[in-house]
């Protein structure tokens, strides 16, 4: 079984001396949307990505240095953010950062996708950005089916985690018989269940945690999570969709 991954938007310099880094899949494709983007001005970059001066100029510096001699960072430790916060891979020992790395996938605008230790640049892409791309109207149309294909290129259920900006270049793929598995979580606040997206993604980070920790590999397992107060609930999942709830 695989999980996958949203990204974070801020990203850091990290070293873990027994991580072995290999080149991301996409690194060609990498390459490629950061030479793009490198001939932008700071002010093109806020507008395509509708962001604030100072994160402009911020982008504008990091492709500028894209591509240039310096230490990669592998992909599971560069994220910084609260799904990466709650995920914790700091102390994963050496063989549970060897399960991380063959079950979890990571999606990104700029590398497309992305296992732990996959070696990777600090950068600001995301996919719902709408860079046009050759002939490809934005990135979800430059990725295709590309990152369905390598997602589910060993034939594993797939447990996705990830937001729905991320999901959506992997979805309007699929063919129907891939076992591709949404997980919910929701929040009693007052007597409604709510999906509040600061918690789903500490959720979906503790999700991630769980999962190398007791190193789930049949779908099946994952309804015995119980981090954090939640519960699966039979009565509001199925077959493609997992819901947890907390605060019942």
């Amino acid at each position: 079984m695989r999980a996958f991954l949203s990204p974070a938007k801020q990203m850091r310099p990290y070293t873990r001396p027994d991580a072995v880094l290999r080149a991301p899949r996409f690194a060609a494709d990498a390459a490629q949307l950061a030479g793009q983007l490198r001939e932008l001005a700071p002010w093109q970059l806020e507008s395509l990505m509708k962001i604030s001066p100072k994160l402009g100029l911020q982008a504008f510096s990091l492709y500028q240095e894209f591509g240039v001699e310096r230490p990669l960072a592998p992909a599971l430790y560069a994220y910084v953010g609260l799904q990466y916060k709650y995920l914790a891979p700091e102390d994963f020992t050496g063989e549970e950062l060897a399960f991380a790395d063959a079950c979890l996938r990571i999606g990104s605008g700029l590398y497309g996708l992305l296992a732990p230790c996959d070696g990777v640049s600090p950068y600001r892409l995301e996919m719902g950005c709408k860079l046009a791309v050759g002939e490809s109207r934005d990135l979800y149309a430059h990725w295709g089916d590309r990152l369905a294909k390598a997602l589910f290129e060993g034939g594993e259920p797939v447990l996705n985690l990830a937001s729905g900006e991320y999901a959506r270049a992997i979805a309007p793929h699929l063919s129907g018989g891939e076992e591709w598995i949404t997980c919910r979580f929701l929040v009693r606040r007052g007597r409604a269940l709510k999906c509040l997206p600061t918690e789903a993604k500490m959720a979906r980070g503790r999700m991630a945690r769980y999962l190398v920790k007791h190193r789930v590999t049949d779908p099946r397992a994952v309804r015995d999570f119980c981090e954090d107060g939640y519960q699966f609930l039979p009565r509001l999942s199925g077959e493609r969709t997992y819901t947890f709830a907390k605060g019942l």
